[in-house]
């Protein structure tokens, strides 16, 4: 395997020194076992692991994004598990053996591998451990040629989850807020500054208020303020660690699991912090999550697996993403998908999808983003039978291994795809929206989405800037 880098014009991947293109094709986690409930490495199964990855590269997949399990290799007071560790050089080892790249995915220290919010607000000693634990894991694979990038964290988003306890709630709130006085200090200089353009009487720069959660103000400069803050106290928490990795293993790429944060009647509080605007210069390359679940809410646009006007919006929304994502660099539907033979949840209950109208679902999106995107990684890679979301049957594959009609969407992506130089579709238009409004103003969100929805019906391909 050669190592894969970032082309020269700055929207193909290439194998270092070949001059030859590669595409990322594969699919997130290799086993059936949900993230949020733990990785393949809580039982590490050598074997299971080498067919899996067998299957994989049978269908001319290249590309897997898998959990790290960070618990299981690491220990902030002792370093590298050595049995943890084995563990992982197997694995990469299995990877290498059948041309499949790796997208690693850091975890939560000490908390769950896939979602801590109380760990990602802490900016003191789990940022510090975090670090730690890059320089050690990175360190250790340096130039290994099988990673394809190192992924900070899976969808990075500051929230104040409703099932948490009151005082998990109030403690992860003072932690998110502890810097917000400082940071309109030093915005406005003066308190008096500061109650002049907000037109308010603030007695002091800690009783102005910020929501974590997304609240219709629309046009408030206080709550942008707020959101701007967040951001930049994202790209903090990002630089940190990327900085460290550059240092230890500076032949690698990094990159960041990033929700669709803007996708139709999703509120912005997805973007808290690490809205790709503010954090995309860190990382290599820019990925999005596009997953149809508000719309096939009741009262939703409808779930465009039924086909139709939902199916068309919904298509153009995510090319929407695709078209306002690119920052001069490819960008990746890094991990995405629905779900086909049997039923499902997401938000709610959904009803049984044969695995025909899945691939047909994937097909249909697949080559409406082929000229806006640069790769597509399948979530998940097989099926998760005890999944309580989609997962359950969303995979390429079954629980066992075996191809889904999806399967046949694959293998034709490899071939249309696989090794071949892309070009970027160039824009007909330019569409420009306030963040200002985008922070603030529901309506303002939507008007956007339909505004987006009109242009790529009309034929247009529009470059979004955000101003």
């Amino acid at each position: 395997m050669k190592p894969v880098r970032v082309a020269a014009d700055r929207w193909n991947f290439e194998l270092v020194g070949t001059g030859k293109f590669i595409t990322p094709l594969g699919g997130n986690m290799l086993n059936t076992q949900h993230p949020c409930q733990g990785t393949l490495f809580d039982q590490f199964d050598k074997k299971d692991c080498d067919y899996r990855f067998g299957v994989m590269a049978d269908l001319g997949l290249n590309c897997l994004r898998q959990a790290i399990g960070v618990n299981r290799v690491f220990d902030p007071r002792t370093g590298l598990k050595p049995a943890g560790l084995r563990n992982w050089d197997t694995f990469i080892g299995l990877a290498e053996k059948h041309g499949i790249y790796l997208m690693p995915v850091g975890g939560y220290i000490g908390g769950n591998d896939w979602f801590d919010a109380e760990r990602l607000a802490n900016s003191g000693k789990c940022l510090d451990e975090s670090c730690a634990f890059w320089k050690a894991f990175a360190g250790h694979f340096k130039g290994h040629p099988a990673i394809w990038a190192y992924d900070l964290r899976n969808e990075l988003l500051y929230d104040i989850p409703a099932k948490e306890k009151p005082n998990t709630r109030a403690r992860v709130e003072a932690l998110l807020k502890d810097q917000w006085p400082q940071w309109l200090k030093a915005k406005y200089g003066t308190l008096r500054q500061m109650n002049r353009v907000y037109r308010s009487r603030y007695a002091d720069f800690k009783k102005v208020p910020g929501s974590v959660i997304f609240v219709e103000k629309p046009w408030d400069l206080c709550a942008y303020d707020f959101r701007c803050y967040l951001n930049e106290r994202g790209y903090r928490w990002c630089k940190r660690q990327c900085d460290v990795i550059r240092v230890v293993a500076p032949g690698h790429m990094i990159v960041s699991g990033n929700n669709a944060w803007l996708s139709p009647d999703q509120d912005l509080w997805l973007a808290n912090g690490f809205h790709n605007i503010a954090v995309e210069d860190l990382f290599d390359f820019v990925t999005f999550h596009p997953y149809p679940a508000w719309q096939a809410v009741p009262n939703g646009r409808g779930d465009p697996l039924d086909g139709g006007e939902p199916l068309r919006y919904w298509v153009n929304a995510c090319i929407g993403n695709a078209r306002m994502d690119n920052y001069g660099k490819p960008v990746v539907v890094q991990e995405y998908g629905w779900y086909g033979g049997g039923t499902s949840r997401f938000l709610n209950d959904l009803p049984y999808r044969t695995e025909q109208e899945h691939a047909d679902y994937t097909r249909t999106l697949t080559d409406a983003l082929i000229p806006h995107v640069n790769g597509f990684v399948n979530w998940p890679t097989m099926d998760m039978p005890t999944s309580t979301d989609i997962s359950n049957h969303g995979g390429i594959f079954t629980h066992d291994g075996k191809r889904k009609k999806l399967a046949k969407v694959y293998e034709r992506l490899v071939k249309r795809l696989q090794g071949k130089r892309h070009v970027r579709k160039a824009a007909t238009c330019l569409l420009a929206y306030s963040l200002f409004g985008l922070y603030t103003c529901r309506s303002y969100q939507d008007r956007m989405w339909d505004e987006i929805h009109a242009a790529v019906s009309d034929g247009e391909t529009p470059d979004i800037r955000f101003v």
